[in-house]
């Protein structure tokens, strides 16, 4: 067992004084991740710059851009040449990390070719565009006409505008709405319950999916996703590996008599709605306020799990938060050195194990470099709270979305595996 640390600390004195503080806490800065941004772990307010919602025109060319929808992001836009436009990017504060989400779409009162550079400000061009006619079906951009300048971090596009609005997108849209409707869909079946457990600093549900099939003190399993909006392929992944755990498998219906789950999908809908990059809407990166807890998505999340594992004498196995990054990877809490056999790190790795055997083709990237057990991060806070198995699951940000669907369904077949077996 680790010593005493600075969360478990701070969730005794959470459970001594209560679970309805909002006050904000004052903060110096406290180690992150060897990546982050300055100030990224100061996670009080911080001032915003809301982009300006509106439609373009350009009256000599026939042409419209507007950013006038939810997930948005076009700080300007502006003409160079005939055929030639300029995007310009920024994001909703800075420094920040450099997950620079744009979403905008561009019409034409005739059928013409442009070319398009994507331009940013505290970032540079990361996500390869994805299009679409209707907003709902996307496809990535023929390779043939995008061009990444790395040298000076922008992007060079050539489209085919029409009268039909085309989106062009850092990823495909999915927003709060997006999560309704598929929460919703999936209520048809007895054992799912649905509820909101709070809103977001702009008001916003913030929902729970909980999976129980009413049986006496079931163990907990914990999961969440989407505190960085322009991480969609972890939501996508999210989605999947729930699906799997609600499905009419035998392995599934063993796992539910004998586990419940907790699913918080979407714990920053103000930033996934308002086209962030990576912030709340108070300008602070969720995942460094899981020792602060300055925020109110944070807090309410903390509140719900930790209420849940109070209500009985079940025991929380497993924890996982749906994340992106360039390619996929496992950021797993490292082995506990003070121990000839830490059961937490144990589990994991058997987890991985599992998942490589169903997919022995399948590069299986695990980083055990980036915790320090006292990372202001979900997954080591949920650690150190509940000394259960917690982990970070990114899912890169040009994974086939079909390869996304298989891998997940099959990550989530081995959790159930490797905890149905540890609880005989």
């Amino acid at each position: 067992m680790r010593s005493l640390s600075l969360h478990l600390i701070t969730t005794i004195l959470f459970l001594i004084f209560g679970c309805s503080s909002t006050k904000e806490t004052s903060q110096e800065e406290i180690k992150g991740l060897p990546y982050d941004p300055p100030g990224s772990t100061v996670t009080t307010n911080k001032t915003i710059y809301p982009q300006h919602k509106r439609t373009f025109l350009f009256s000599g060319s026939k042409l419209y851009v507007s950013n006038e929808f939810p997930g948005s992001r076009l700080n300007d836009f502006y003409q160079e040449d005939d055929s030639t436009f300029i995007a310009v990017i920024e994001p909703e504060n800075s420094p920040i990390n450099n997950s620079a989400w744009y979403s905008f779409k561009i019409w034409s009162e005739m059928d013409r070719e442009i070319n398009l550079k994507i331009l940013y400000k505290d970032g540079s061009h990361r996500y390869i565009p994805k299009l679409s006619y209707d907003g709902n079906n996307w496809r990535p951009i023929d390779t043939n006409y995008y061009f990444n300048d790395t040298s000076k971090g922008i992007a060079n596009l050539k489209l085919k505008i029409k009268p039909t609005s085309l989106w062009v997108s850092a990823q495909e849209l999915f927003l709060s709405d997006d999560y309704e409707s598929w929460i919703d869909e999936l209520m048809t079946k007895s054992f799912l319950k649905k509820s909101v457990i709070g809103e977001s600093a702009k008001g916003r549900a913030i929902n729970k999916i909980e999976i129980n099939e009413e049986n006496k003190d079931p163990d907990l399993v914990f999961i969440i996703g989407r505190q960085h909006p322009p991480e969609v392929t972890g939501a996508f992944a999210l989605k999947s590996f729930v699906e799997k755990l609600i499905d009419d498998s035998e392995l599934s219906k063993n796992f539910r008599k004998r586990f419940r789950v907790i699913v918080i999908p979407l714990v920053n809908p103000d930033g996934v709605d308002e086209g962030h990059w990576r912030h709340n809407s108070n300008g602070v990166d969720l995942n460094r306020d899981w020792f602060a807890f300055n925020q109110p998505e944070t807090r309410l999340v903390r509140d719900e799990l930790l209420k849940t594992a109070g209500q009985s004498q079940s025991k929380v196995k497993f924890f996982v938060d749906f994340h992106s990054t360039q390619q996929d990877v496992f950021y797993i809490i490292a082995k506990d050195s003070s121990l000839d056999f830490d059961p937490t790190y144990e589990t994991t790795k058997s987890w991985l194990n599992r998942t490589h055997e169903i997919f022995p083709d399948y590069k299986l990237n695990v980083d055990e470099s980036l915790n320090d057990y006292n990372a202001p991060t979900s997954d080591d806070w949920a650690y150190n709270v509940f000394n259960a198995p917690a982990l970070t699951y990114e899912i890169g940000d040009e994974t086939d979305r079909a390869l996304i669907r298989k891998i997940c369904s099959g990550a989530a077949e081995a959790m159930m595996e490797i905890l149905l077996k540890a609880k005989k």
